[in-house]
């Protein structure tokens, strides 16, 4: 399958259609689910909690109950199962010696 960009939204309304999709799953490797796993990463970076050093700019967009966020958590790893690296089937290479962590 071919990936198509998929027109932004903003997260409010990223939101709404993965609650969506979630009622209604689409079909496995059509348009709409690859713009549902579009969607759910949009949503998922856009609710990680900021640490307490963070700056204000970098608080969430999305306030999201735990429960929830565990739940499209669950999602995104079940869909990403056997693609760990994501776009990149062979993986991501070094990193340059960046440390990514936010500890």
């Amino acid at each position: 399958m071919t990936k198509t960009a998929h027109p932004a939204v903003d997260d409010e309304t990223a939101l709404e259609e993965v609650m969506t999709f979630l009622d209604a799953p689409p079909e496995t490797g059509s348009h709409d689910d690859a713009r549902f796993g579009a969607r759910l990463r949009q949503v998922i970076a856009a609710s990680i909690p900021a640490d307490d050093g963070d700056a204000a700019e970098d608080a969430p967009k999305l306030d999201l109950n735990e429960d929830l966020r565990r739940r499209l958590e669950a999602v995104a790893k079940r869909r990403s199962e056997g693609h760990y690296f994501g776009d990149h089937p062979d993986g991501i290479g070094p990193t340059l010696g960046m440390d990514l962590s936010r500890s």
